[in-house]
């Protein structure tokens, strides 16, 4: 599957390959770890990304997302950040109107032609060594307000939902040594019309981007359940949830646990 730049008009498409939405509570891999807040099975890309700005999808650059396209002597921009407080394009404060009108005549299914900025977004990664030989995924946690990802050339997805996570799975697009990671981020989408509220259009990569790991068998989605006995006052809690093992998802349920440490741990399962 390739990116098809239609997507990001069709408001019946908004997320292509995406990892399904689950639990984002914290795992580690010892109690030394959880006792000092920071896991091994996180690791994150903030920081200089290289980046090209065009005033719409005509202008970009084409083909940028390939392997042996060099962008290392593009400029450099912070991740996480807006791009219209980083020099490009202009903050735009909008109240009950759309920010095209009176620019471009549009009806709902279309989406800005002439003006609607496009980042490209470039970060060179190697894998860390804690991460190899496990499945390995990114996460973008807010990104505005279209976006297609790619790894090494490889199309991964493509999300909307700006300030919804959007997540990822790299393990088969990747290779040894460096990463080519791509980005190609769209102002204005089919989204865009359900957002005529008074507030700042921003654009870009705006909150946290990490790559994550997780143990053959994990943990992906916690639901609690209460059931209050008859024969007592006395409450029980149930947990259900989805189990990662070996690329399939199954469904647990009615299994009791314990958690400590903000429910960030799960301590034991029976």
């Amino acid at each position: 599957m390739e990116f098809d730049y239609k997507w990001v008009a069709d408001p019946e498409i908004f997320a292509i390959n995406r990892v399904d939405a689950h639990s984002d509570h914290k795992y580690y891999r010892t109690e030394a770890e959880a006792a000092g807040g920071s896991s091994s099975f996180r690791y994150s890309l903030n920081g200089s990304w290289k980046f090209s700005y065009a005033v719409n999808e005509d202008s970009r650059v084409k083909g940028f997302e390939k392997k042996e396209t060099d962008c290392r002597y593009w400029a450099d921009i912070t991740v996480p950040g807006h791009i219209q407080l980083q020099g490009y394009d202009v903050p735009h404060y909008v109240n009950s109107q759309y920010p095209w009108d009176g620019h471009e005549k549009l009806v709902p299914g279309q989406i800005p032609q002439e003006f609607n900025p496009t980042a490209e977004y470039v970060k060179y990664f190697t894998v860390p060594d804690t991460m190899k030989k496990e499945p390995l995924f990114i996460s973008f946690q807010g990104v505005e307000s279209a976006f297609a990802v790619w790894l090494n050339g490889v199309f991964l997805g493509y999300s909307e939902d700006s300030f919804t996570p959007a997540e990822f799975e790299l393990t088969e697009a990747l290779c040894e040594g460096e990463n080519k990671l791509a980005v190609l981020v769209y102002k204005f989408s089919s989204g865009s019309w359900l957002e005529d509220q008074d507030f700042w259009r921003f654009s870009g990569i705006f909150r946290e981007v990490y790559l994550y790991t997780i143990p053959k068998l994990h943990i992906q989605d916690l639901f609690v359940k209460t059931e209050l006995l008859k024969e007592n006052s006395d409450e029980t809690l149930w947990y259900t949830g989805r189990k990662y093992r070996s690329k399939t998802f199954a469904t647990v349920r009615r299994w009791n646990t314990a958690c400590y440490a903000r429910n960030e741990i799960l301590a034991r399962t029976g």
